[in-house]
């Protein structure tokens, strides 16, 4: 079988009912020239019963303990034999072009060390535009990701990459692992953005982002330690790093209904953001969600 030229990593922990559609949308894609590296990051459901009746001899799979997903990003990287290395969630899925559309912009960007497409959600059969939506193509760095990580970890990185920084694997900043990710490694490069949306999360109620908030929030506010000791940021971009992180911890908050702690956190955030940013959130978490609720009924 001849070299492929992608290589998929999948991390997985207990996502037997996503696993196969997963790699069934990886299977399906019209560019053949790929591996599937799954790592089951210590499952305890029936995860590698599932995998293991696919026979494609392209995918491989690896059972492990449970070391959280920047241990698993790591050592299916390890294992990568791929000139590309993408990573994709185990309940997530590829369009079938979404290699091709990779493939054809690597071609042409003379193969840049990091790359991506734009993705939507599906919530609950309800497709929906990420952030990524107006953003156009082209190259993007580090003061793109102080604003947060809008690819999540939709990201493809050229393998032979010297000064590729790998994952971070303190469990302790389990699901903003990609965004340190793309923070450490966009210090020097940039990656570049196709304008096709080739790939759909499913958010459902069980994904990392919405499962811990208050978990998350105490993640996010432990980075700014983790970003002094591994980035070098002017004091402008540390700001806008603060601002953002706070930001995101008053979304969360106010996801939980603690909209005191939301407020707090907003008003830390409210000096360091544009206006434009600001403004929405604020009104929202001032309003309340009964408020927001009857103005919707309102408007039917």
């Amino acid at each position: 079988m001849p070299a492929p030229f992608f290589s998929v990593v999948i991390p997985t922990y207990n996502r037997a009912g996503f696993i196969a559609g997963t790699l069934r949308s990886v299977l399906n894609q019209t560019f053949p020239a790929f591996e599937i590296v799954v790592v089951d990051d210590g499952s305890k459901d029936n995860t590698a019963a599932i995998v293991q009746s696919f026979t494609d001899p392209r995918l491989r799979y690896y059972a492990t303990e449970n070391g959280e997903r920047g241990v698993a990003r790591n050592y299916g990287l390890a294992r990568a034999q791929g000139e590309y290395v993408l990573f994709l969630d185990s309940d997530d899925l590829l369009h079938p072009h979404h290699l091709a559309a990779l493939h054809t912009a690597i071609e042409a960007q003379n193969q840049p060390n990091f790359i991506a497409t734009k993705f939507d959600f599906n919530r609950n059969g309800q497709r929906s535009a990420s952030d990524l939506a107006p953003v156009p193509a082209g190259r993007y760095g580090l003061e793109f990701f102080l604003q947060g990580n809008a690819l999540a970890c939709n990201i493809c990185v050229r393998r032979q990459n010297p000064g590729l920084k790998l994952f971070e694997e303190d469990r302790s900043f389990a699901a903003v692992e990609d965004w340190m990710f793309m923070l450490e490694n966009m210090q020097a490069d940039t990656v570049y953005l196709v304008d096709a949306v080739t790939l759909t999360m499913n958010d459902h109620d069980a994904r990392s982002m919405r499962a811990d908030n208050q978990g998350l929030i105490r993640r996010w506010l432990r980075l700014m330690q983790w970003v002094a000791a591994h980035l070098r940021l002017t004091p402008a971009q540390s700001q806008l790093l603060q601002g953002h992180i706070h930001y995101l911890c008053a979304i969360h908050a106010y996801a939980d209904n603690h909209r005191r702690q939301a407020i707090g956190f907003l008003r830390q955030a409210w000096p360091l953001l544009p206006l434009q940013k600001a403004l929405p959130l604020t009104l929202r978490i001032l309003a309340g969600p009964r408020l927001i609720g009857l103005v919707k009924g309102v408007r039917g």
